[in-house]
């Protein structure tokens, strides 16, 4: 079930996307009156995916870098780590107990292709300047 958690082998994933790194923990959002689920949030190119087991089996939650306003982390002493996806002005997606490299790795990735996405890198500033002079 773990291996299944972290796959998009069932999401048709767009000609040109990628999958990359994925963390796994405990996933705090409201469904159906509860409130924890197992997860896993696995990052594309373009999206980021959550996924949560559930009874009868994986269910997966696409969410587009452009719905995402802001990510945040901290470090809690008895939690351990815990990430929030921000969209709007509300937390909807929090992640705990994610150990660190997976964190770091996971986060890298996400910080670059969501700037792309969103053309915030220098790289799309650089060239829609060039292209606009």
């Amino acid at each position: 079930m773990h291996r299944k958690l972290k796959s998009l082998d069932n999401v048709e994933l767009r000609d040109d996307e990628v999958v990359g790194p994925e963390i796994v923990g405990t996933i705090e959002y409201e469904k159906d009156g509860f409130h924890s689920f197992y997860g896993a949030i696995i990052t594309t190119t373009q999206r980021v995916f959550v996924n949560i087991r559930r009874e009868d089996g994986i269910e997966s939650h696409p969410v587009e870098y452009s719905d995402i306003s802001g990510i945040s982390t901290e470090n809690l002493l008895m939690v351990g780590n815990i990430i929030h996806i921000w969209i709007g002005n509300e937390i909807k997606i929090s992640m705990k107990s994610v150990s660190d490299g997976k964190l770091d790795r996971f986060l890298s990735f996400l910080y670059k292709y969501r700037s792309r996405q969103l053309r915030l890198d220098s790289d799309a500033s650089l060239n829609r300047t060039e292209k606009a002079g």
